[in-house]
């Protein structure tokens, strides 16, 4: 199975970037994507969803101990709308 995933368009208040870099926050949500969709269960998960032009929204994890990144916690968020999340951020 192939996968593409496009987001077109990701706005972010900087109060939530908590210092972090925008371009860092990209590569972390894209490489935790990767993870999850990779994981067990995903691609099940995802055949029911097909091709989709938007998703519901999601609640954006808290930090656990205040060590997961943004990007992880929105991948995390993004996961969880497509119905694959499998487990916790890492990051």
């Amino acid at each position: 199975m192939s996968i593409a995933l496009h987001i077109e368009r990701l706005v972010i208040d900087e109060a939530v970037l908590s210092g972090e870099r925008a371009a860092d926050v990209r590569v972390l949500l894209e490489r935790e994507l990767a993870r999850q969709l990779g994981q067990p269960g995903a691609v099940d998960a995802l055949r029911g969803v097909g091709a989709v032009a938007a998703l519901p929204p999601a609640t954006l994890p808290a930090p656990v101990r205040g060590q997961e990144r943004l990007g992880s916690r929105l991948a995390v968020a993004v996961g969880q709308s497509l119905g694959a999340a499998g487990g916790s951020s890492h990051g």
